[in-house]
């Protein structure tokens, strides 16, 4: 399975699992684009290495909810590497306090989810 196949299921499953109200939002910096479309990205707020998927989950489904962040998922295929420009903003968006976790299948975002959050039911 390609990672752009593995992405759009975890989406899917995002979509049944994640509480009302949840919000998923993938940024769609990946690609190969001329390099006046990627200046012009990067002129509006276009940050490389970002991941794919944010998401934003109300505080009344988190484990403990004085611990609310926002949830980062970066998805890669089972011999995925991280790029150096991920490993850039995953430390950046740690240090301001959000949680970032690469996941390579379904069954590692419930796992890594089920760390902070109430998710509807279980795989």
């Amino acid at each position: 399975m390609n990672e752009a196949q593995i992405h759009k299921g975890i989406v899917q499953w995002l979509h049944v699992a994640l509480p009302d109200g949840s919000v998923i939002h993938h940024s769609p910096n990946e690609g190969r684009h001329r390099v006046q479309y990627r200046v012009h990205q990067k002129q509006m707020g276009m940050f490389a290495g970002w991941p794919d998927l944010e998401l934003f989950i109300p505080p009344a489904s988190w484990r403990k909810i004085s611990e609310w962040e926002p949830v980062f998922l970066e998805v890669k295929t089972a011999k995925g590497r991280l790029s150096p420009n991920q490993k850039a903003a995953h430390t950046l968006l740690r240090g301001v306090g959000c949680i970032v976790e690469v996941v390579r299948s379904i069954e590692d975002t419930e796992v890594a989810l089920n760390k902070y959050i109430n998710l509807r039911g279980k795989l």
